[in-house]
């Protein structure tokens, strides 16, 4: 592979560590390793007003390498992270990807760092907990196509045809959609930091409502079986398997110590961390 100048890439600063390769030895023999991420979703991975790589898979990175010293990692924004983990020119990417066949194909999984949560807004004064709730209430909702929660609730729909829950396919913007959820005559169903940011968005709107966590036993079962995220090693490069599970059991110490539970409160405003029985490898 050829040598290229890599710029380190933490939390707070960029700092110039010289010319190498994928799995290459920097200063003082450390091995520099090579990731890329897309630079979104906030408040996952966004980009600061000095273009510097913030978020709660940022901190979780950090948190990592600081426990493997023999390691520095370089991380850079590109469009083509995921194709260039795929092949080999870097050696993981990093962005809250979830699991799917296809790129079990090509890439290995590591353990997973943060596990999708899902709520349901509704009228203060009302909670509902699972789509069977909101059906059996006669609550309505929004839905838009190829989203995820809208692909559950018509996958619910047709295991239920007597008990549906109504979907209006619409493009309103959030801010409209608010009187009808406060009417009582629709729920919003979705991710927990979409929610989140709604609500932070919209405060006035968002009082009048109240927000109920969906139990993640629930999720996994009807909403979406790829719950979890987790970082994507190219199997081309031969030492990816051993690299994925070396930054694995990092990722499963910083689990067990409460060190993921901590941060994806502070920069997600939520635990996000994963159950212990995620931790296994997908493939």
């Amino acid at each position: 592979m050829k040598l290229r100048k890599l710029f380190l890439l933490g939390v707070g600063a960029i700092a110039l560590v010289g010319v190498a390769s994928c799995g290459s030895k920097g200063e003082n023999g450390v091995t520099v390793i090579l990731a890329e991420t897309r630079g979104a979703p906030a408040p996952f991975i966004y980009q600061d007003e000095k273009g510097e790589l913030q978020g709660y898979d940022i901190a979780v990175l950090n948190e990592v390498f600081k426990r493997l010293p023999k390691y520095k990692l370089d991380l850079k924004v590109s469009a083509s992270a995921l194709t260039d983990a795929q092949s080999g020119t870097i050696d993981f990417t990093v962005n809250n990807w979830s699991y799917n066949s296809d790129r079990a194909e090509s890439y290995y999984f590591s353990y997973p760092y943060t596990r999708a949560k899902y709520g349901i807004y509704s009228k203060t004064g009302t909670t509902y907990k699972t789509f069977e709730e909101v059906a059996e209430a006669g609550k309505k909702v929004f839905g838009s196509a190829g989203n995820n929660v809208t692909n559950a609730i018509e996958n619910y729909n047709k295991a239920n045809p007597t008990k549906q829950i109504t979907i209006e396919y619409t493009e309103l913007d959030t801010s409209a959609k608010i009187p009808y959820y406060a009417s009582g005559e629709y729920v919003e169903i979705g991710d927990l930091p979409v929610l989140y940011s709604y609500a932070k968005a919209y405060p006035d709107g968002y009082s009048q409502l109240t927000l109920t966590n969906i139990d993640d036993t629930y999720v996994s079962a009807n909403i979406t079986s790829s719950a979890t995220s987790h970082l994507l090693f190219g199997k081309v490069n031969k030492n990816s398997d051993s690299l994925r599970k070396e930054i694995s059991e990092v990722i499963k110490q910083l689990h067990d110590d409460g060190t993921l539970k901590k941060l994806s409160e502070e920069l997600v405003g939520f635990d996000v961390s994963p159950l212990d029985s995620d931790y296994v490898y997908l493939n």
